[in-house]
């Protein structure tokens, strides 16, 4: 093969898992936006019933849908955000030699510098984005049930 040849492979390549990263991307905001509406459901219902109980379960939902999209993230994002970082740090290296990059190694297997397990579980569980949103309404919704509890919310009927 070419180097030509296994540039235009590579360029291949970085375009087709960019693709499936958009589809990743699209994967994790529609389970965002099933998460929120889950979310205020549970909240609403919690001041429908006037039950503090319930809003525990957003509570669970934020735990829940934390732990869903990082596993989203761990089994299947990882693989091709790392290789997608490797080629275009091999291809921007000033001594680039495109005959040492293996064509379509999804799984890194000829990479020379392993990844650590706690270094890919920190990028899919304890991204800053995700993480933030997560705690944000789980801690939201924890304070709903603390003000019900301790009788600082309370709705009335209107009677």
């Amino acid at each position: 093969m070419t180097p030509d040849q296994r540039f235009e492979i590579l360029k291949t390549e970085l375009s087709l898992i960019q693709a499936t990263l958009d589809k990743y991307d699209d994967l994790i905001f529609r389970g965002r936006n099933f998460f929120v509406t889950l979310w205020l459901a549970s909240l609403g219902l919690s001041f429908t019933l006037k039950s503090a109980d319930v809003s525990l379960l957003a509570v669970g939902l934020s735990l829940i849908y934390w732990f869903l999209e990082g596993m989203m993230r761990h089994q299947y994002w990882w693989k091709y955000v790392d290789r997608y970082r490797f080629l275009r740090d091999q291809i921007n290296r000033s001594d680039f030699d495109i005959s040492q990059i293996p064509v379509y190694d999804l799984t890194n297997f000829f990479r020379h510098e392993p990844v650590s397990s706690w270094k890919r579980i920190q990028t899919s569980f304890f991204k800053l984005e995700p993480a933030v949103l997560y705690a944000v309404m789980g801690l939201a919704a924890l304070v709903v049930w603390l003000l019900f509890r301790n009788n600082m919310l309370t709705i009335s009927t209107g009677t």
